[in-house]
């Protein structure tokens, strides 16, 4: 079983790397689910055919679907949904506002999760393949699984004081039927798929970039957060590459950009594979031409493999009171070495080389002690 997600800012073709990456699984023979968990969706679009949340076959083998957060709390989560509504009319929003309000924070995020966790557990696919939303949602989304039982204990332990003190007030506003006793059962499948994305051999990420440098800057943020969460980036696919020569000189302009940025995402992202698609002189939808995308990118490799296995690209850890950064920097030569940090950045300059990863919250604002190299790992320390 394996579930492979691509993350990315909006508008890479992160929707159309998806649908080539599940349209060459089905084609060899697996099983495959591909998933949209963006609310604006265009997967149906790729594919060419119509999608709902339930999912449709494509050809053989190859299974699609759009999840639709909407409709999906009005059908199976109609006492929460109703209930918080009804509290929004109790305080004056009208019916139209006070419904559209009632999607409680977090909640698109854990039906998001929640279709994965069905569909991995349905046991009717060799891989599931999910085409998330731009970059901020999924951060959210990933982080889901682990808040989720803080925020179902906090919320059902103010609902269990509000009952015991408060009865008489609160009754006429809560709802006749429990909603709270939903949160145990949804704590336990959160639970769940959080072990199953954590599970290297299971689950592995995938970031998809354009040659931009706010692009570039979206992914570094991306690699830095999922290895906080503990989630594996397994490659780094670089799209809409322009071919390396033009008689137009505006086009020679992008071109020169374009080299100066893919040398920066073979510095940044290093070690990890890259794998790279030409920019398209057609629009790349249905099967046919999805396949031959995949067949560019992933050449020789399988796409349903784990592309990378090493276990972390970076880590942060707290020792003796302070921050320390390890990063996967293989053959270094720490005589020549420069860390210097830039805002929310830190640059790793080694000769010609320059690393750039997009620092945590937590060590923004914070300089650097010094650095060792030790079995593979530079890992740089923080002061308090």
């Amino acid at each position: 079983m394996r579930i492979i997600l691509y993350l990315g800012k909006g508008g890479v073709g992160k929707t159309t790397v998806s649908a080539s990456t599940a349209t060459a699984i089905a084609r060899s023979g697996k099983r495959v689910l591909i998933m949209s968990t963006d609310v604006a969706h265009s997967l149906a679009d790729a594919l060419g055919v119509e999608l709902s949340p339930t999912p449709v076959e494509v050809e053989k083998n190859l299974f699609a679907m759009e999840v639709n957060v909407l409709s999906e709390i009005r059908e199976n989560w109609t006492e929460l949904y109703s209930y918080f509504s009804s509290i929004l009319m109790n305080d004056g929003a009208s019916e139209v506002v006070a419904e559209e309000l009632a999607v409680v924070p977090g909640m698109e995020e854990m039906i998001s999760l929640r279709y994965i966790w069905k569909a991995a557990k349905s046991g009717l696919y060799d891989a599931i393949v999910v085409d998330a939303a731009p970059t901020g949602e999924t951060m959210r989304l990933l982080g889901m699984p682990e808040s989720y039982g803080w925020y179902s204990e906090k919320i059902g332990g103010w609902h269990s004081k509000a009952i015991g003190f408060a009865a008489p007030l609160l009754n006429r506003f809560m709802p006749k039927k429990n909603i709270f006793k939903l949160m145990p059962e949804v704590n336990d499948h959160m639970k769940e798929l959080h072990g199953m994305l954590q599970d290297k051999d299971i689950t592995t990420f995938r970031v998809v970039v354009n040659p931009e440098n706010m692009v570039i800057k979206e992914a570094l943020r991306v690699q830095t957060y999922l290895n906080l969460f503990g989630y594996k980036l397994d490659a780094v696919i670089v799209n809409k590459i322009l071919p390396q020569e033009s008689s137009d000189e505006y086009l020679r302009n992008l071109i020169d950009m374009q080299k100066k940025y893919l040398k920066v995402i073979d510095d940044c992202f290093y070690p990890i594979p890259i794998f790279k698609a030409s920019q398209s002189s057609r629009e790349v939808i249905k099967t046919e031409q999805l396949y031959q995308l995949s067949q560019q990118l992933f050449d020789s490799h399988n796409p349903i493999e784990v592309l990378y296995d090493n276990d972390k690209t970076q880590s942060l850890e707290k020792i003796d009171g302070k921050y320390v950064l390890k990063l996967h920097l293989p053959n270094v030569e720490i005589t020549k070495l420069n860390v210097n940090i830039k805002g929310d950045e830190l640059l790793v300059d080694i000769n010609n080389f320059r690393k750039s990863i997009v620092l945590p919250n937590i060590l923004v604002g914070r300089k650097t002690e010094g650095a060792d190299f030790e079995e593979g790992h530079l890992n740089i320390t923080f002061a308090n």
